[in-house]
């Protein structure tokens, strides 16, 4: 009988090192792969990890494929635990011991499945940014690289972790799904894609296992030092940007609750001022970057009403 269940929302990794091994000789040309179907994501996934793979419209339906996966008996407080779904694909991994005691259960909401029509990036980032978003790469291969973060965290190394641990799993999950791509050109042009989603993310509404942007920025560009910030010091930097943000989007709305718009304006306007902590300035440039990235025409429209 599976003794725990270990449940975990989407993220990100750690050290390039770690994955060569990990990815040796299932590495593939990103051109090739193409999501119509939950079908071809899970043949996909299962290059690498024995994987299950559902999506689910609501609460009930989840429960009901724990029900006939897992079992409920499994799962301590499965109402109270479940009460609240995430928007994210995400896995649940019943596990012996440090062994994976079932097939890793990997879950997409059916509002992102493939065949939905919505855009993934577009439906995570709230649609705050435009429901059609421009990428480096595609859509496509965006979500690909999110399905592949997700079957990372299907390795027993990655079970029941917390802290510092958790949070290293992210970036590593991150950088495995990148680093499975074949094709150095498609490889650069989907890591500008994921380091924006990250710094999007990371800045305006991630938990802090997930703020893991500025560690993501110096693993691809190869730029860590012994002077990088600690996770700690990331974590603080990004809630305090956070801060900044929504204080001065409030500062400036017109209206009762700030818009998109008045957020991107706050952002805009934050990138150009001066700061005391050295890693916030980094983190609102790069998040204005990335907003620039992913939305270029409502970036502008926002600039010129400065």
């Amino acid at each position: 009988m599976v003794k725990s269940v270990f449940y975990r929302y989407l993220s990100a990794a750690c050290f390039s090192c770690l994955l060569s091994g990990m990815a040796g000789g299932m590495a593939f040309p990103a051109k090739a792969q193409e999501f119509r179907t939950l079908a071809d994501i899970e043949r996909d996934l299962n290059r690498y990890e024995k994987v299950a793979l559902h999506s689910f419209a609501d609460r009930a339906s989840f429960l009901s494929i724990i029900d006939r996966t897992l079992g409920l008996d499994s799962i301590k407080g499965a109402d109270l635990l479940f009460a609240k779904l995430p928007r994210s694909p995400f896995t649940v991994s019943g596990r012996r011991g440090n062994n994976q005691a079932v097939p890793c259960q990997i879950f997409i909401p059916a509002k992102i499945a493939p065949d939905s029509g919505t855009e993934i990036f577009s439906y995570l980032m709230r649609g705050w940014f435009g429901n059609q978003l421009h990428y480096a790469s595609s859509a496509d291969l965006t979500y690909g690289w999110l399905m592949r973060h997700e079957v990372r965290h299907c390795d027993p190394s990655h079970f029941g972790d917390g802290g510092n641990k958790e949070r290293d799993n992210e970036i590593e999950a991150d950088l495995f799904a990148l680093n499975v791509i074949t094709d150095p050109v498609v490889r650069e042009k989907l890591s500008q894609d994921a380091l924006a989603f990250r710094m999007i993310t990371a800045t305006l509404f991630a938990s802090s296992s997930h703020m893991t942007g500025l560690s993501l920025k110096r693993a691809l560009h190869d730029t860590q030092s012994g002077n990088d910030p600690t996770a700690a010091d990331e974590i603080a930097a990004f809630l305090a940007a956070r801060q900044q943000v929504f204080d001065h989007a409030k500062a400036i709305a017109t209206g009762a609750r700030p818009t998109n718009h008045d957020i991107i304006r706050a952002v805009i306007e934050l990138a150009g001022t001066q700061q005391g902590n050295l890693l916030v300035a980094e983190i609102l440039v790069d998040l204005d970057q990335a907003i620039a990235h992913f939305a270029p025409e409502l970036h502008d429209r926002s600039k010129s009403v400065q």
